[in-house]
């Protein structure tokens, strides 16, 4: 039996990071949970591509946590600096729904300007880090479990059966 254990954190930090820019990058990040989806199972491909056996779901769900953790880390510091212009974005798109909608609550230009100024919290950064590595593990583990189905299956042929002595089919 081989005890060997797979090498998680190089692919999890490869396709973390890719998963994690393209959730961070505005106007792509829409397709966010597809990104950490796709990016574990990147990752379950490097790691199939590395591991002389096949994979097991385990291996996949391990695998897709830490790509998730990852990408939750390289989000929330790609948002840092990219802050004012999702908050500017976000002012233009409820000014455009202001002038399609008239029956937004009173008040929701107060609520849209004590929303988005708020300022840098380190306290608000790491409680917003802590839910997104807790829903992109969750989706990351989803991700791992389909890239081991896609990518984690390899055939182990059995050792040849040892070479008999004599005939085979000697009598007794």
């Amino acid at each position: 039996m081989d005890n060997r254990r797979p090498e998680y954190l190089v692919p999890a930090l490869i396709a973390g990071a890719v998963a994690g820019v393209l959730s961070g990058i505005p106007f792509v990040n829409c397709l966010c949970c597809l990104w950490i989806i796709g990016g574990a199972a990147l990752a379950t491909h490097l790691l199939a591509k590395k591991t002389p056996g096949p994979l097991t779901a385990g291996d996949g769900a391990i695998v897709g946590a830490l790509t998730g953790i990852v990408a939750a880390t390289v989000d929330a510091l790609m948002g840092i600096p990219l802050r004012p212009l999702n908050e500017a974005f976000l002012h233009r798109f409820m000014a455009s729904l202001a002038r399609v909608v008239d029956q937004l609550p009173a008040g929701w230009q107060d609520w849209v300007q004590r929303g988005t100024s708020t300022g840098f919290s380190l306290a608000g950064f790491f409680l917003g880090l802590f839910i997104s590595a807790a829903i992109f593990a969750v989706l990351g583990v989803l991700g791992g479990v389909i890239g081991v189905s896609l990518f984690g299956r390899k055939k182990i042929y059995p050792p040849p059966p040892p070479a008999t002595q004599g005939p085979a089919n000697a009598a007794v």
